[in-house]
Protein backbone atom coordinates (compact mmCIF):
# COMPACT_ATOMS: atom_id res chain seq x y z
CA UNK A 1 0.00 0.00 0.00
CA UNK A 2 2.81 2.40 0.87
CA UNK A 3 4.58 1.52 -2.37
CA UNK A 4 1.54 2.45 -4.45
CA UNK A 5 1.05 5.58 -2.41
CA UNK A 6 4.57 6.71 -3.20
CA UNK A 7 3.94 6.15 -6.90
CA UNK A 8 0.79 8.26 -6.68
CA UNK A 9 2.57 10.90 -4.65
CA UNK A 10 5.35 11.20 -7.20
CA UNK A 11 2.83 11.47 -10.01
CA UNK A 12 1.01 14.19 -8.11
CA UNK A 13 4.09 16.28 -7.43
CA UNK A 14 5.77 15.96 -10.82
CA UNK A 15 5.54 18.94 -13.18
CA UNK A 16 3.22 18.65 -16.15
CA UNK A 17 5.99 18.27 -18.70
CA UNK A 18 5.91 15.51 -21.27
CA UNK A 19 9.08 13.83 -22.47
CA UNK A 20 9.59 13.87 -26.24
CA UNK A 21 7.88 10.82 -27.72
CA UNK A 22 10.27 8.54 -29.63
CA UNK A 23 9.44 7.67 -33.21
CA UNK A 24 7.51 4.43 -33.60
CA UNK A 25 7.52 1.95 -36.43
CA UNK A 26 4.28 1.39 -38.29
CA UNK A 27 1.94 -0.80 -36.26
CA UNK A 28 4.09 -0.54 -33.15
CA UNK A 29 2.39 0.20 -29.85
CA UNK A 30 3.59 1.20 -26.41
CA UNK A 31 2.01 -0.04 -23.19
CA UNK A 32 2.84 1.39 -19.79
CA UNK A 33 2.27 -0.84 -16.79
CA UNK A 34 1.62 0.96 -13.52
CA UNK A 35 2.37 -1.08 -10.44
CA UNK A 36 4.71 -4.02 -10.12
CA UNK A 37 2.96 -6.66 -8.06
CA UNK A 38 2.06 -10.21 -9.07
CA UNK A 39 0.11 -9.40 -12.23
CA UNK A 40 2.41 -6.53 -13.21
CA UNK A 41 5.38 -8.88 -13.25
CA UNK A 42 3.53 -11.44 -15.36
CA UNK A 43 2.48 -8.79 -17.88
CA UNK A 44 6.05 -7.52 -18.11
CA UNK A 45 7.22 -11.03 -18.99
CA UNK A 46 4.46 -11.89 -21.48
CA UNK A 47 3.87 -8.86 -23.69
CA UNK A 48 7.11 -8.76 -25.70
CA UNK A 49 6.91 -12.41 -26.78
CA UNK A 50 3.14 -12.50 -27.20
CA UNK A 51 3.30 -9.68 -29.74
CA UNK A 52 6.63 -10.59 -31.37
CA UNK A 53 8.04 -7.31 -30.16
CA UNK A 54 5.36 -5.15 -31.76
CA UNK A 55 4.14 -3.88 -28.39
CA UNK A 56 6.85 -2.23 -26.33
CA UNK A 57 6.53 -2.42 -22.55
CA UNK A 58 7.24 0.46 -20.19
CA UNK A 59 6.98 0.35 -16.41
CA UNK A 60 6.00 3.15 -14.04
CA UNK A 61 7.17 2.25 -10.55
CA UNK A 62 8.34 4.18 -7.52
CA UNK A 63 11.40 1.96 -7.26
CA UNK A 64 13.06 1.30 -10.63
CA UNK A 65 16.15 0.02 -8.84
CA UNK A 66 14.29 -3.13 -7.76
CA UNK A 67 14.32 -4.29 -11.37
CA UNK A 68 17.65 -6.05 -11.61
CA UNK A 69 16.99 -6.91 -15.23
CA UNK A 70 14.93 -5.50 -18.07
CA UNK A 71 14.16 -9.08 -19.13
CA UNK A 72 11.79 -10.48 -16.48
CA UNK A 73 10.67 -14.07 -16.84
CA UNK A 74 7.50 -15.99 -16.08
CA UNK A 75 7.19 -19.73 -15.54
CA UNK A 76 4.08 -21.57 -16.73
CA UNK A 77 2.41 -24.52 -14.95
CA UNK A 78 4.02 -26.94 -17.42
CA UNK A 79 7.52 -25.64 -16.63
CA UNK A 80 7.98 -23.57 -19.78
CA UNK A 81 9.51 -20.14 -19.34
CA UNK A 82 8.86 -16.92 -21.25
CA UNK A 83 11.17 -13.93 -21.06
CA UNK A 84 9.93 -10.41 -21.61
CA UNK A 85 11.58 -7.07 -22.25
CA UNK A 86 11.00 -3.74 -20.54
CA UNK A 87 12.06 -0.94 -22.84
CA UNK A 88 11.84 1.87 -20.31
CA UNK A 89 11.48 2.05 -16.53
CA UNK A 90 10.83 5.28 -14.67
CA UNK A 91 9.32 6.72 -11.52
CA UNK A 92 8.23 9.83 -13.43
CA UNK A 93 4.94 9.60 -15.33
CA UNK A 94 5.94 12.45 -17.63
CA UNK A 95 8.58 10.11 -19.05
CA UNK A 96 6.09 7.37 -19.94
CA UNK A 97 2.41 8.29 -20.12
CA UNK A 98 2.35 10.81 -23.02
CA UNK A 99 3.73 8.37 -25.62
CA UNK A 100 1.69 5.40 -24.39
CA UNK A 101 -1.04 3.80 -26.50
CA UNK A 102 -2.23 1.76 -23.52
CA UNK A 103 -1.89 2.43 -19.79
CA UNK A 104 -2.66 -0.55 -17.56
CA UNK A 105 -3.14 -0.21 -13.81
CA UNK A 106 -2.20 -3.49 -12.10
CA UNK A 107 -2.26 -2.43 -8.44
CA UNK A 108 -4.82 -2.56 -5.63
CA UNK A 109 -8.36 -1.46 -6.43
CA UNK A 110 -8.38 0.89 -3.46
CA UNK A 111 -5.57 2.99 -4.98
CA UNK A 112 -7.20 3.42 -8.38
CA UNK A 113 -8.63 6.84 -7.59
CA UNK A 114 -5.26 8.30 -6.59
CA UNK A 115 -3.51 6.78 -9.61
CA UNK A 116 -6.13 7.98 -12.10
CA UNK A 117 -6.24 11.47 -10.68
CA UNK A 118 -2.48 11.78 -10.69
CA UNK A 119 -1.80 10.55 -14.24
CA UNK A 120 -4.62 12.69 -15.64
CA UNK A 121 -2.35 15.65 -16.59
CA UNK A 122 -0.28 13.39 -18.83
CA UNK A 123 -2.95 11.28 -20.50
CA UNK A 124 -4.37 12.16 -23.92
CA UNK A 125 -7.76 10.46 -24.09
CA UNK A 126 -7.82 10.65 -27.88
CA UNK A 127 -4.58 8.66 -28.11
CA UNK A 128 -4.33 6.48 -25.03
CA UNK A 129 -6.58 3.72 -23.72
CA UNK A 130 -6.50 3.27 -19.96
CA UNK A 131 -7.62 0.16 -18.14
CA UNK A 132 -7.52 -2.00 -15.05
CA UNK A 133 -6.34 -5.59 -14.95
CA UNK A 134 -8.96 -6.30 -12.31
CA UNK A 135 -12.04 -4.15 -12.00
CA UNK A 136 -14.37 -3.96 -9.06
CA UNK A 137 -17.14 -1.66 -7.91
CA UNK A 138 -17.76 1.48 -9.93
CA UNK A 139 -14.31 1.98 -11.46
CA UNK A 140 -15.88 2.85 -14.80
CA UNK A 141 -17.61 5.81 -13.17
CA UNK A 142 -14.25 6.85 -11.76
CA UNK A 143 -12.70 6.73 -15.23
CA UNK A 144 -15.35 9.04 -16.66
CA UNK A 145 -15.37 11.37 -13.66
CA UNK A 146 -11.57 11.63 -13.82
CA UNK A 147 -10.75 11.69 -17.53
CA UNK A 148 -14.03 12.92 -19.01
CA UNK A 149 -16.65 11.39 -21.34
CA UNK A 150 -14.13 10.83 -24.16
CA UNK A 151 -12.02 8.44 -22.10
CA UNK A 152 -11.08 5.17 -23.81
CA UNK A 153 -11.44 2.76 -20.92
CA UNK A 154 -11.41 -1.01 -20.51
CA UNK A 155 -12.07 -3.13 -17.43
CA UNK A 156 -11.21 -6.80 -17.01
CA UNK A 157 -13.69 -8.62 -14.81
CA UNK A 158 -11.01 -10.98 -13.52
CA UNK A 159 -7.21 -11.16 -13.53
CA UNK A 160 -6.27 -13.30 -16.56
CA UNK A 161 -4.40 -15.93 -14.54
CA UNK A 162 -3.73 -17.14 -11.02
CA UNK A 163 -0.19 -15.91 -10.51
CA UNK A 164 2.51 -15.29 -7.93
CA UNK A 165 5.61 -13.14 -7.66
CA UNK A 166 8.77 -15.15 -6.99
CA UNK A 167 11.48 -12.46 -6.98
CA UNK A 168 10.82 -8.75 -7.40
CA UNK A 169 12.08 -7.42 -10.69
CA UNK A 170 13.11 -10.87 -11.88
CA UNK A 171 10.60 -13.71 -11.88
CA UNK A 172 6.94 -14.60 -11.53
CA UNK A 173 4.90 -17.76 -12.02
CA UNK A 174 1.49 -18.46 -13.51
CA UNK A 175 -0.15 -20.97 -11.18
CA UNK A 176 -3.10 -21.50 -13.50
CA UNK A 177 -4.41 -19.76 -16.63
CA UNK A 178 -8.10 -19.04 -17.15
CA UNK A 179 -9.90 -20.11 -20.30
CA UNK A 180 -11.82 -16.84 -20.68
CA UNK A 181 -12.37 -13.50 -18.98
CA UNK A 182 -15.01 -10.84 -19.43
CA UNK A 183 -14.16 -7.32 -20.51
CA UNK A 184 -16.23 -4.14 -20.81
CA UNK A 185 -15.17 -0.92 -22.46
CA UNK A 186 -16.03 2.74 -22.91
CA UNK A 187 -15.35 4.29 -26.34
CA UNK A 188 -13.41 1.20 -27.44
CA UNK A 189 -14.83 -1.18 -30.09
CA UNK A 190 -14.82 -4.99 -29.66
CA UNK A 191 -12.45 -5.36 -32.63
CA UNK A 192 -9.76 -3.43 -30.75
CA UNK A 193 -10.17 -5.70 -27.74
CA UNK A 194 -9.63 -8.83 -29.83
CA UNK A 195 -6.78 -7.40 -31.90
CA UNK A 196 -4.81 -5.34 -29.40
CA UNK A 197 -5.80 -6.34 -25.88
CA UNK A 198 -6.40 -10.08 -25.88
CA UNK A 199 -2.94 -11.03 -27.26
CA UNK A 200 -1.18 -9.29 -24.37
CA UNK A 201 -2.34 -11.81 -21.77
CA UNK A 202 -2.56 -15.20 -23.51
CA UNK A 203 -0.44 -18.18 -22.47
CA UNK A 204 0.29 -19.23 -26.05
CA UNK A 205 3.64 -20.74 -25.07
CA UNK A 206 1.60 -23.53 -23.43
CA UNK A 207 -0.04 -24.23 -26.78
CA UNK A 208 -3.24 -22.45 -25.83
CA UNK A 209 -4.76 -19.16 -26.89
CA UNK A 210 -6.14 -18.45 -23.43
CA UNK A 211 -7.69 -16.54 -21.87
CA UNK A 212 -10.10 -15.51 -24.60
CA UNK A 213 -11.71 -12.14 -23.95
CA UNK A 214 -15.50 -12.09 -24.02
CA UNK A 215 -17.21 -8.72 -24.42
CA UNK A 216 -19.73 -8.01 -21.69
CA UNK A 217 -23.02 -6.28 -22.58
CA UNK A 218 -22.58 -3.73 -19.78
CA UNK A 219 -20.72 -3.23 -16.49
CA UNK A 220 -23.20 -5.17 -14.34
CA UNK A 221 -21.13 -8.41 -14.37
CA UNK A 222 -18.24 -6.37 -12.96
CA UNK A 223 -20.23 -4.41 -10.39
CA UNK A 224 -22.23 -7.40 -9.10
CA UNK A 225 -19.40 -9.93 -9.43
CA UNK A 226 -19.83 -12.65 -6.74
CA UNK A 227 -16.13 -12.84 -5.99
CA UNK A 228 -13.61 -11.12 -3.70
CA UNK A 229 -15.99 -8.38 -2.62
CA UNK A 230 -18.12 -10.88 -0.72
CA UNK A 231 -15.65 -13.72 -0.07
CA UNK A 232 -13.01 -11.64 1.71
CA UNK A 233 -15.26 -9.70 4.11
CA UNK A 234 -16.99 -12.89 5.26
CA UNK A 235 -13.76 -14.80 5.71
CA UNK A 236 -11.84 -12.02 7.44
CA UNK A 237 -14.70 -11.45 9.86
CA UNK A 238 -14.74 -15.17 10.57
CA UNK A 239 -11.02 -15.26 11.29
CA UNK A 240 -11.05 -12.25 13.61
CA UNK A 241 -14.58 -12.17 15.00
CA UNK A 242 -13.26 -12.75 18.53
CA UNK A 243 -10.76 -9.89 18.25
CA UNK A 244 -11.38 -7.14 20.82
CA UNK A 245 -8.35 -4.93 20.27
CA UNK A 246 -5.91 -7.31 21.97
CA UNK A 247 -3.64 -9.55 19.82
CA UNK A 248 -4.87 -13.12 19.48
CA UNK A 249 -2.41 -15.75 20.67
CA UNK A 250 -2.12 -19.51 21.03
CA UNK A 251 -5.27 -21.43 20.18
CA UNK A 252 -7.06 -18.15 19.44
CA UNK A 253 -4.75 -17.26 16.55
CA UNK A 254 -6.53 -17.32 13.18
CA UNK A 255 -5.72 -19.82 10.48
CA UNK A 256 -2.43 -19.09 8.71
CA UNK A 257 -4.22 -19.67 5.40
CA UNK A 258 -6.86 -17.25 4.20
CA UNK A 259 -9.17 -19.77 2.53
CA UNK A 260 -8.15 -23.24 3.69
CA UNK A 261 -10.52 -24.93 6.12
CA UNK A 262 -13.01 -22.08 6.12
CA UNK A 263 -15.26 -22.48 9.16
CA UNK A 264 -18.99 -22.91 8.76
CA UNK A 265 -19.80 -19.59 10.46
CA UNK A 266 -17.83 -17.75 7.78
CA UNK A 267 -19.46 -19.88 5.13
CA UNK A 268 -22.94 -19.06 6.37
CA UNK A 269 -22.16 -15.32 6.42
CA UNK A 270 -20.79 -15.65 2.89
CA UNK A 271 -23.95 -17.43 1.77
CA UNK A 272 -26.10 -14.59 3.16
CA UNK A 273 -23.87 -12.01 1.47
CA UNK A 274 -24.37 -13.81 -1.83
CA UNK A 275 -28.14 -13.88 -1.28
CA UNK A 276 -28.10 -10.12 -0.73
CA UNK A 277 -25.88 -9.56 -3.78
CA UNK A 278 -28.18 -11.63 -5.99
CA UNK A 279 -31.27 -9.84 -4.65
CA UNK A 280 -29.66 -6.45 -5.32
CA UNK A 281 -28.73 -7.51 -8.84
CA UNK A 282 -32.28 -8.74 -9.46
CA UNK A 283 -33.75 -5.48 -8.16
CA UNK A 284 -31.43 -3.48 -10.39
CA UNK A 285 -32.43 -5.61 -13.39
CA UNK A 286 -36.11 -5.08 -12.67
CA UNK A 287 -35.55 -1.32 -12.47
CA UNK A 288 -33.34 -0.94 -15.56
CA UNK A 289 -33.48 -4.08 -17.73
CA UNK A 290 -29.66 -4.14 -17.88
CA UNK A 291 -28.97 -7.45 -19.62
CA UNK A 292 -25.56 -7.95 -18.02
CA UNK A 293 -27.36 -8.86 -14.82
CA UNK A 294 -28.43 -12.13 -16.43
CA UNK A 295 -24.84 -13.39 -16.43
CA UNK A 296 -24.34 -12.77 -12.71
CA UNK A 297 -24.87 -16.21 -11.22
CA UNK A 298 -24.83 -17.30 -7.55
CA UNK A 299 -21.40 -17.78 -6.01
CA UNK A 300 -21.71 -21.53 -5.46
CA UNK A 301 -22.56 -22.10 -9.11
CA UNK A 302 -19.75 -19.81 -10.25
CA UNK A 303 -17.22 -21.70 -8.12
CA UNK A 304 -18.31 -25.04 -9.56
CA UNK A 305 -18.21 -23.77 -13.12
CA UNK A 306 -14.87 -21.98 -12.78
CA UNK A 307 -12.91 -24.46 -10.66
CA UNK A 308 -14.66 -27.81 -11.15
CA UNK A 309 -12.61 -30.71 -9.85
CA UNK A 310 -10.17 -28.39 -8.08
CA UNK A 311 -12.82 -28.26 -5.32
CA UNK A 312 -12.65 -31.37 -3.16
CA UNK A 313 -15.90 -30.89 -1.23
CA UNK A 314 -19.00 -29.07 -2.50
CA UNK A 315 -21.27 -29.93 0.43
CA UNK A 316 -21.38 -26.41 1.93
CA UNK A 317 -20.25 -22.92 0.95
CA UNK A 318 -17.44 -23.10 3.52
CA UNK A 319 -16.24 -26.42 2.15
CA UNK A 320 -16.34 -25.16 -1.44
CA UNK A 321 -14.04 -22.26 -0.62
CA UNK A 322 -11.93 -24.09 1.95
CA UNK A 323 -11.14 -27.10 -0.25
CA UNK A 324 -10.58 -25.18 -3.48
CA UNK A 325 -7.05 -26.03 -4.60
CA UNK A 326 -6.83 -22.79 -6.60
CA UNK A 327 -7.28 -20.81 -3.38
CA UNK A 328 -4.92 -22.87 -1.24
CA UNK A 329 -1.75 -20.74 -1.38
CA UNK A 330 -3.15 -17.43 -0.11
CA UNK A 331 -2.05 -16.53 3.42
CA UNK A 332 -4.08 -14.58 5.95
CA UNK A 333 -2.86 -10.97 6.17
CA UNK A 334 -2.02 -10.19 9.81
CA UNK A 335 0.12 -7.93 11.96
CA UNK A 336 2.29 -10.15 14.16
CA UNK A 337 3.95 -9.03 17.37
CA UNK A 338 5.44 -10.88 20.31
CA UNK A 339 1.98 -10.77 21.89
CA UNK A 340 0.21 -12.50 19.01
CA UNK A 341 -1.55 -11.47 15.81
CA UNK A 342 -3.95 -8.65 14.98
CA UNK A 343 -5.90 -7.81 11.81
CA UNK A 344 -4.08 -5.94 9.04
CA UNK A 345 -6.52 -3.06 8.40
CA UNK A 346 -4.56 -1.56 5.50
CA UNK A 347 -4.23 -4.79 3.52
CA UNK A 348 -6.09 -4.87 0.23
CA UNK A 349 -8.17 -7.84 1.44
CA UNK A 350 -9.80 -5.28 3.73
CA UNK A 351 -9.53 -1.97 1.86
CA UNK A 352 -10.41 -3.20 -1.65
CA UNK A 353 -13.46 -5.21 -0.71
CA UNK A 354 -15.06 -2.90 1.81
CA UNK A 355 -14.68 0.56 0.29
CA UNK A 356 -14.67 -0.57 -3.34
CA UNK A 357 -16.88 -3.61 -2.94
CA UNK A 358 -19.58 -3.64 -0.27
CA UNK A 359 -19.82 0.15 0.02
CA UNK A 360 -20.35 0.47 -3.73
CA UNK A 361 -23.07 -2.18 -3.61
CA UNK A 362 -24.84 -0.51 -0.67
CA UNK A 363 -24.73 2.81 -2.54
CA UNK A 364 -26.69 1.17 -5.36
CA UNK A 365 -29.17 -0.19 -2.85
CA UNK A 366 -29.60 3.28 -1.35
CA UNK A 367 -30.14 4.73 -4.83
CA UNK A 368 -32.83 2.11 -5.52
CA UNK A 369 -34.43 2.99 -2.20
CA UNK A 370 -34.84 6.58 -3.41
CA UNK A 371 -37.03 5.10 -6.14
CA UNK A 372 -39.07 3.15 -3.62
CA UNK A 373 -37.30 -0.17 -4.28
CA UNK A 374 -36.01 -1.84 -1.14
CA UNK A 375 -33.54 -4.71 -1.15
CA UNK A 376 -31.92 -6.34 1.92
CA UNK A 377 -28.32 -5.35 2.72
CA UNK A 378 -28.26 -6.20 6.44
CA UNK A 379 -25.19 -8.46 6.25
CA UNK A 380 -23.35 -6.08 3.92
CA UNK A 381 -23.86 -3.21 6.34
CA UNK A 382 -22.85 -5.32 9.35
CA UNK A 383 -19.56 -6.24 7.69
CA UNK A 384 -18.88 -2.67 6.55
CA UNK A 385 -19.41 -1.51 10.13
CA UNK A 386 -17.17 -4.24 11.58
CA UNK A 387 -14.36 -3.60 9.10
CA UNK A 388 -14.54 0.21 9.26
CA UNK A 389 -13.83 0.02 12.97
CA UNK A 390 -10.67 -1.98 12.23
CA UNK A 391 -9.69 0.52 9.53
CA UNK A 392 -10.37 3.63 11.61
CA UNK A 393 -12.73 4.79 8.85
CA UNK A 394 -16.24 6.14 8.83
CA UNK A 395 -18.35 5.07 5.87
CA UNK A 396 -21.61 4.11 7.55
CA UNK A 397 -23.27 6.37 10.10
CA UNK A 398 -26.44 4.97 11.64
CA UNK A 399 -26.51 2.43 8.83
CA UNK A 400 -26.30 5.00 5.98
CA UNK A 401 -23.39 5.89 3.69
CA UNK A 402 -22.97 9.39 5.05
CA UNK A 403 -19.64 9.02 6.84
CA UNK A 404 -16.75 11.45 6.49
CA UNK A 405 -14.61 8.94 4.56
CA UNK A 406 -17.14 8.25 1.79
CA UNK A 407 -15.49 11.05 -0.19
CA UNK A 408 -12.49 8.82 -0.86
CA UNK A 409 -14.71 6.17 -2.48
CA UNK A 410 -16.54 5.96 -5.79
CA UNK A 411 -20.21 5.56 -4.96
CA UNK A 412 -23.50 5.97 -6.79
CA UNK A 413 -24.85 9.29 -5.55
CA UNK A 414 -28.52 9.82 -4.67
CA UNK A 415 -29.03 12.09 -7.70
CA UNK A 416 -27.03 9.97 -10.19
CA UNK A 417 -28.94 8.25 -12.98
CA UNK A 418 -29.43 4.64 -11.93
CA UNK A 419 -28.29 3.52 -15.39
CA UNK A 420 -24.72 4.67 -14.64
CA UNK A 421 -24.07 1.33 -12.98
CA UNK A 422 -24.50 -0.45 -16.30
CA UNK A 423 -24.07 1.86 -19.25
CA UNK A 424 -21.20 4.27 -19.81
CA UNK A 425 -23.15 6.47 -22.22
CA UNK A 426 -25.07 7.78 -19.23
CA UNK A 427 -21.84 8.98 -17.57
Amino acid sequence: MQRVGRVAGHVSSAPVRAAPAPAKAEGEMIITLIGAGNSGHVCAALIEGNTNGRVKTQLLTNNPGVWKSNTPRVTFPNGDVQVGKIHKISDNPADLIPQSDIVLWTGPVTNTKDIFENIRPYLNTQKTAVGTIFSQGLQHLLAVRTFGPDVRFFALRNIPWLCKLIEKGVESVIVGPKSSIGVMTINIPPEWVKKELEPLFVVQKMGKWEPVMDMLPDFCPVVFNPANQIIHPARYWGLFRSYKGIPLAGKDEPNEWLYRDMDEASGQVLAVLDEELQALKDAYYEATGAVGCKSVIPLALRLKQQYGDQIADCSTMAKMVGTNKAYSLAKTPVIRTEDGVSPAPNHRVVTDDIGWGLCALVSIAERLEVMGIRTPTTMMRMLIDWHQKLMGKEFLVSGRLTGRDCEELVLLRPDDPLELVAKPQFC
